[in-house]
């Protein structure tokens, strides 16, 4: 049950940062990038009930990417939005 709790928290950390207004409107939009952490919330959740190993492997390889995002948004950065959606690509590639 921990495990799940901390996916659920994960994933919206990741829809969060997605969604946060006021920041430069790239290719790749930020509803772009909120459609891409919605999908990959939903493929590590998916991949977490599977098998719990491999959805903890997905989260290690996330932590990073939003603690980066977390903190440009905490300090009042810009986000690049293709550089999130890129990540987010590479993420769920591999999630699925």
């Amino acid at each position: 049950m921990h495990l799940c709790r901390k996916t659920v928290s994960a994933a919206a950390l990741i829809v969060s940062v997605a969604v946060v207004p006021g920041f430069a409107q790239a290719a790749c939009t930020q509803q772009d990038a909120t459609a891409k952490g919605n999908e990959l919330s939903q493929l590590v959740q998916a991949k977490m009930a599977k098998d719990p190993s491999a959805g903890q492997a997905m989260m290690t390889k996330m932590q990073p990417i939003m603690q980066s995002y977390q903190g440009k948004l905490t300090s009042g950065g810009t986000v690049d939005w293709d550089s999130v959606c890129a990540q987010y690509d590479e993420l769920i590639k591999q999630a699925k």
